[in-house]
């Protein structure tokens, strides 16, 4: 004798196919929110300084620039930034020089373009510079001064990845320095930075893909 098909039996076959989806479903994770809060970075480079000196010309000094900054706004970051340069000989004194500056101030980025970002910036802090300075005979003045220092300069960053990326920069640097009769005299220096920046953490708004 045949069965015959009813309709209790189609209802466990229903069942029957929607327990594994339903167990599946329950496995599936949502989605990964976006990233939130402020993007930290950190940034390692070479540094060349054109330092002025007073009633003399200028020296030439290479060293390493880094700095560490914060992104609290789209378009206003905080830094604190450190670099020493040097050179051998100033002015053929065959006497060493160096300037350690170290500063903190503002980033400002007013336009972006896919993965380009110019900018601007000003900051303030301290230099220690000890050089010499020829005194227009024979002989020269050698010594040392830490007074405050000031920056004002612009850049541009060019992504690489979603976590490095390159800058450039050019400031105007404000410093102190004796002249040749070994008074205090200000400072005009220019100051060229090539830099690899590493975002340690990065906001929703800073977020983009390299294209």
């Amino acid at each position: 004798m045949r069965n015959a098909f009813r309709p209790a039996n189609l209802w466990w076959l229903v069942l029957m196919l929607a327990a594994p989806a339903t167990a599946q479903n329950g496995f599936v994770s949502a989605p990964a929110p976006a990233v939130t809060g402020p993007a930290y970075n950190l940034s390692l480079g070479y540094t060349n300084v054109m330092m002025s000196i007073p009633g003399a010309k200028s020296v030439n000094m290479n060293g390493i620039d880094g700095s560490a900054s914060i992104s609290l706004r789209p378009r206003w970051d905080l830094i604190v930034e450190s670099s020493y340069a040097r050179t051998q000989n100033v002015l053929g004194t065959q006497h060493l020089g160096y300037i350690s500056n170290n500063q903190t101030g503002a980033v400002f980025y007013p336009w972006e373009h896919r993965n380009t970002r110019m900018l601007v910036r000003g900051l303030a802090g301290g230099a220690l510079i000890d050089g010499a300075v020829p005194d227009g005979t024979t002989r020269f003045f050698h010594g040392w001064s830490l007074r405050p220092s000031y920056t004002a300069g612009a850049g541009v960053e060019q992504a690489l990845s979603n976590q490095f990326l390159v800058r450039f920069n050019g400031d105007y640097l404000r410093t102190s320095f004796y002249d040749g009769a070994g008074v205090e005299q200000g400072q005009n220096n220019i100051r060229l930075t090539v830099s690899l920046v590493f975002h340690l953490r990065q906001s929703s708004h800073r977020s983009r893909q390299v294209r």
